[in-house]
């Protein structure tokens, strides 16, 4: 089940490459954050719930600044969070 929502974080962090700006490394932040606090509960359901609860609204934040945006908008968006120390962390820690 960890490692469910582990993916589930990385899934997340491939998907807020869609945020745009300087925000593109806030997201980033925000999802190694995410990532790091799942991989800390050991399975605990009730842990998990209330991760995702804290971090819903910056979720949405992330999610939202994607859309509207072209293929090629979003694919800038993406090359620009690989340059984000929080998305190299998160590629080691999820050994991508």
């Amino acid at each position: 089940m960890k490692k469910l929502f582990v993916s589930a974080a990385v899934m997340s962090a491939m998907f807020l490459a869609s945020c745009g700006g300087s925000e593109v490394c806030d997201c980033s932040d925000m999802a190694l954050s995410v990532a790091k606090e799942m991989k800390d509960i050991g399975g605990d359901m009730e842990k998990m719930a209330e991760i995702q609860e804290k971090y819903k609204a910056d979720m949405e934040k992330c999610e939202k600044l994607g859309e509207g945006k072209s293929d090629e908008e979003l694919k800038a968006m993406e090359e620009e969070m690989k340059g984000c120390a929080s998305a190299k962390e998160l590629e080691e820690m999820m050994g991508m």
